[in-house]
Parts: structure tokens; C-alpha cells; sequence
């Protein structure tokens, strides 16, 4: 669990998505761990970071992160919460500097070497967000569809998601090399992977959740599966992850 020192949690969302995307998850994270501190980052090409270049791998969003920790005057070590493509890059930063990560949560994640394509993304989910390269509200509504179970017919969503679309514009081009990336990320077992845990969505309909499944048993991580919420788990079923958290 939590201890009574202040700690640093950091989010870090997925494939062209940004920090405005934790909708009111950030906010009821922070409201459980307070005096602890939460800050949501943004990976290059998204969100505050849309006019910069995506890197083709990886490993290469970890500098600017670390580089905004220091600009925000914050000090390690980090709890990360990485969903989807934000585990994968919180797993970089366990790998590349692990004195600065106490604790990693990846949230419907994946790797190449462990699962196959057409489970880390699942082939109509690929179309269909394929289709809205081009056309923003084609995206978002698509996005919306594959990515909330519980909350699917809240009204307040596909605003929220044009608004943010709309705000912070992601160039398809950084989306491709977003894609790219997660595409071909691979990883071995990181020292310290002690500090891992998954969580997953068993109705995930973007990911399979066999690519958590597979992680935790490859790496003997501990593994908590939500029964009902979609791939954007921490904004479909807030107080069931803000439970798991506590857990840590």
C-alpha cells in the first residue's frame, strides 16, 4: 500500500492519446493518494507535445519525460501508470534507468515477442481506427466504441474526445510512427521486475487481453483481470482501479 510519504505517480497514456484523455480518473487517483502528487505527461506528438516529432522507437520517449520531470521540479523515484502504449514506454524507462521507478502498473499492454500482431491490436479495431486517419469525428467515435464497455452510452464522452481532438491535433504521421513503434516493441524481463504489476480488461476490444495474460505468466508478474470494463480501464471503471493502486 501507499506509505505516508508524499510519492510521485506518473500517467502516461497510449497511441495518440494525451493527458486530457484520463478524463476523471487523474483526479480521483489523486483525490485517494493525496498528499502524493499526480502528474500526467505527455509522449512526443501528443497532446501539449503535438508539433513534435514521434520517435520511431520507443526507448527514445523517455528524454523528454525525464527532462519535463526535471522542467515540473519532480524528483524520483516514480510510480508509472502506463496504459496500453504508456506501459510500454514506462517499461523503457524501468529498463534504461531503474533507480528513478519504484513501481510500474501496465494497463492493457502488450509486446512483439510475446503476442502475436492480431492480438495486440485487434484486426478490426485496426481498421476501423484506420478508416479515421483522416476524419476526426470517424476517430473518435471509433476510439469510443473500442474503448468503453461500462461507459458506452455516456453522453459525456465523445465531446470530451473532440474537444481534446480538436485542441491537440495529432499529425497522421506521428500516429504511423506511434504505430511503428509499438508495433515492433520488444523487451526483455527488466531487472527489478518485482516492481511490475499488470492490470487488464477481459472485454478489452482493442487488445486481447492474452497479451497480459502472456506477459504475466512469461515474467511471473502478478496479474489483475477486470471482468467487465474496456481497454481504456483506468476512465471506464475509475473506483476499480483507483482500488488495485491502493493495493500496491
Amino acid at each position: 500500500g501507499t506509505n505516508s510519504m508524499a510519492e510521485t505517480y506518473i500517467l502516461l497514456r497510449g497511441l495518440g492519446r494525451e493527458s486530457g484523455h484520463w478524463l476523471e480518473f487523474a483526479g480521483a487517483l489523486a483525490d485517494a493518494v493525496a498528499p502524493s502528487a499526480v502528474h500526467c505527461l505527455d509522449l512526443p506528438g501528443n497532446g501539449s507535445r503535438c508539433r513534435d516529432k514521434s520517435p520511431c522507437v520507443l526507448d527514445n520517449c523517455v528524454a523528454p519525460l525525464r527532462r519535463e520531470c526535471q522542467e515540473r521540479g519532480l524528483a524520483p523515484p516514480y510510480r508509472i501508470i502506463g496504459l496500453s502504449m504508456g506501459g510500454m514506454v514506462g517499461l523503457c524507462w524501468l529498463r534504461l534507468y531503474p533507480d528513478e521507478i519504484c513501481d510500474l502498473v501496465m494497463v492493457n499492454s502488450s509486446l512483439a515477442s510475446l503476442s502475436p500482431f492480431y492480438h495486440r491490436m485487434k484486426p478490426g479495431a485496426f481498421f476501423r481506427l484506420l478508416a479515421g486517419l483522416f476524419s476526426i469525428r470517424q476517430r473518435e467515435r471509433a476510439v469510443k466504441k473500442l474503448s468503453f464497455n461500462l461507459r458506452r452510452h455516456d453522453p459525456t464522452i465523445l465531446p470530451a474526445l473532440l474537444d481534446i481532438a480538436q485542441r491537440h491535433p495529432v499529425k497522421a504521421g506521428n500516429l504511423l510512427r506511434q504505430l511503428y513503434a509499438a508495433s515492433r516493441f520488444r523487451c526483455d524481463l527488466p531487472l527489478h521486475s518485482e516492481r511490475i504489476c499488470l492490470l487488464a480488461s477481459r472485454r478489452d476490444r482493442l487488445v486481447d487481453v492474452r497479451c497480459s495474460q502472456a506477459l504475466a505468466m512469461h515474467w511471473q508478474l502478478p496479474i489483475c483481470i477486470h471482468d467487465a470494463a474496456g481497454h481504456d480501464l483506468p476512465v471506464d471503471d475509475p473506483a476499480w482501479t483507483v482500488a488495485q493502486l491502493l493495493l500496491r
